[in-house]
């Protein structure tokens, strides 16, 4: 038999892979070109246009630089075919795959009349593009694929799923570790798993509700009109989700009803006034209250009209961010009522939090355990997860496998209470990529919560810290300084100082780093993570005095410090390029190596 014509297997369930009929792998390397060969198998004759492909995987480029990413990928997968090439077909307009030369383990499995509860791979488990329009075709085909399990047919087209069969909760390569853990440790994670979702806002279940005032615009035209709708739902995401805070907005009719007289509403409002002029729209943001209209904060930007109406926000996205903070410190300080001192205990856990002491970490788990026994919310569990980065990455406590598992069943129980919460995605992926350097899955989280809510400086931030992690301190770099112009006015600006900081050593601008370092040193003079690098930077300067001094100050803040037990420690990032430079400054500095 002529062996060109054998048939090839391709894997869609689990890791994608292609064999040929000898069992060799012949899987191109990049995952863009993995997925184009998916993508052309689950068609329904086995070919797309190249239009559509592009769209799919190059969605954010240009046609001509999409149309030579595409080209790219067809020679990538035909390198790795070799003689057997043929497999994939390609002309000026359509691409396609020989189908009848082509085995899909999918195919096999709906054959094999297995209950889809016996099927435990993922449809194209771990892969990872992130194409919006790539990752919309990926949930579409995974509803498809489970629909196809459930009734057993091949060939239809099947109707999205109300509600995906998996989610994105189970996607961590990590396995629980409950073997040897102690009896009240495993109490405390049984009890996580078993609290119920919080109520609906519907039935009541925000304690606080504010309101959003209906936009005032001047000037504009139906996409301007348009714009104004997606910043103003923009501003309620990013109220509920950071601040846990129900939010009205009088935009819409409301039914007439009955409220319960327990509901606790929230004296002030928000107002969005927006003045189209020429090619440039001022974007007005007030935080006032409800009954004497008076002003308590007030926030402009200018923007290009043109960006506005594509929904391109940009810098206008800091007015959220900084109407945020503004709401916290409102929450924080002028609410007295008892039951309303409840809901507070989400912000006053958080602001403890980043004042980073031992006694600060202990006092805000505390009040988000109580928090959990009052109105459990996925944001609640996050932050729980993102205090145990803190105690590692401190060294408040021993690297035990014990923390490690809280964090993760803390992380598990975010996402399954609430997949969409922005904070909680971004808070989730740190974990991931800080304790578990699980780069890919933590990527995935950091760009869902980035298009949920762009707003958030804290999803920039924490996505900039993973690139620092994976190598990438330039990409890095990039995102620190957009999250300084989002959150110039926080009240955790430190922390973004110091992952500026971070990202600039890394990348060997040492003279950036010392500047944002001691900035941030300024809000936290016992921060070990700036100290490190202060230190580090500083002797690369040449400047040996303040070198010692940061390490001097480090050692006592530590008890101790030395590049060994640094290694030790699990911190990631220290096999790069870029902790090799950290390494060297330290060593430079005076660092003991043991």
């Amino acid at each position: 038999m002529d062996k060109r014509h054998d048939p090839f297997r391709m894997f869609l369930l689990g890791p994608f892979a292609l064999v040929d009929a000898a069992g060799r792998a012949v899987t191109p390397k990049s995952k863009k070109a993995q997925a184009l060969l998916a993508m052309l198998a689950l068609s329904a004759r086995g070919s797309r246009s190249r239009i559509w492909l592009r769209d799919k995987l190059w969605s954010d480029r240009s046609d001509d630089q999409a149309a030579a990413s595409l080209r790219q990928a067809l020679l990538d997968i035909h390198k790795s075919l070799g003689p057997a090439r043929g497999l994939l077909i390609a002309d000026k307009n359509t691409v396609w795959l020989d189908m009848d030369r082509l085995v899909l383990d999918t195919d096999i499995m709906v054959r094999s009349e297995r209950s889809p509860d016996q099927i435990t791979d993922e449809l194209l488990e771990g892969i990872d593009i992130r194409d919006p329009e790539f990752e919309d075709w990926l949930t579409l085909e995974r509803q498809n694929w489970y629909r196809r399990l459930d009734e057993g047919q091949v060939h239809d087209v099947f109707e999205p799923r109300q509600q995906p069969a998996r989610d994105i909760a189970g996607h961590s390569a990590l396995l629980p570790l409950t073997g040897g853990m102690d009896a009240p440790r495993a109490a405390k994670l049984t009890a996580i798993a078993g609290i119920a979702p919080p109520r609906l806002l519907a039935d009541d279940g925000w304690q606080w509700i504010m309101t959003l005032q209906p936009p005032i615009m001047t000037g504009a035209g139906d996409g301007g009109k348009i714009a104004a709708v997606r910043f103003q739902n923009l501003m309620a995401k990013a109220v509920t989700d950071t601040l846990a805070i129900g939010v009205t907005d009088l935009s819409f009719a409301l039914p007439d009803r009955d409220e319960s007289k327990q509901q606790i509403t929230l004296p002030i409002c928000l107002q969005l006034r927006l003045t189209f002029e020429g090619d440039v729209v001022l974007i007005e943001l007030a935080m006032k209250h409800v009954i004497n209209n008076r002003i308590h904060w007030l926030g402009s930007q200018t923007i290009n009209r043109n960006q506005f109406e594509r929904g391109e926000f940009g810098t206008a996205s800091a007015l959220i961010s900084q109407a945020v903070d503004q709401l916290a410190y409102f929450q924080e300080t002028q609410a007295n009522d008892s039951r309303v001192s409840q809901d507070g205990l989400l912000i006053d856990a958080v602001n403890a939090i980043f004042r980073l002491s031992r006694g600060d970490l202990e006092e805000a788990e505390r009040r988000l355990e109580e928090q959990i026994q009052y109105q459990p919310r996925s944001s609640t569990f996050a932050w729980l997860s993102f205090i145990r980065t803190f105690q590692v990455g401190q060294r408040y406590n021993a690297l035990d496998a014990y923390l490690i598992e809280e964090a993760q069943a803390y992380a598990r129980k975010a996402l399954e209470l609430d997949p969409q919460n922005s904070v909680s995605l971004a808070l989730v992926g740190h974990v991931h990529s800080f304790l578990f350097c699980e780069y890919d899955y933590a990527a995935d989280l950091f760009e869902k919560s980035i298009r949920l809510n762009p707003a958030l400086p804290l999803s920039w931030d924490l996505y900039a810290m993973l690139h620092c992690y994976a190598g990438q301190p330039d990409k890095a770099v990039s995102m620190a300084r957009w999250v300084q112009e989002l959150g110039v006015y926080s009240p955790h600006k430190y922390y973004f100082d110091t992952t500026k900081c971070i990202a600039a050593a890394l990348a060997g601008d040492h003279a950036a780093a010392i500047a944002a370092g001691e900035e941030a040193l300024r809000a936290r003079p016992n921060f070990n993570s700036l100290l490190r690098y202060l230190a580090s930077s500083h002797a690369h300067f040449e400047d040996l005095g303040n070198a010692r001094h940061y390490l001097q100050r480090l050692e006592a803040v530590e008890g101790g410090f030395s590049i060994n037990a640094f290694r030790a420690s699990g911190y990631p990032l220290l096999n790069t390029g870029g902790g090799q430079i950290l390494v060297d400054g330290l060593l430079k500095a005076g660092a003991r190596l043991r």
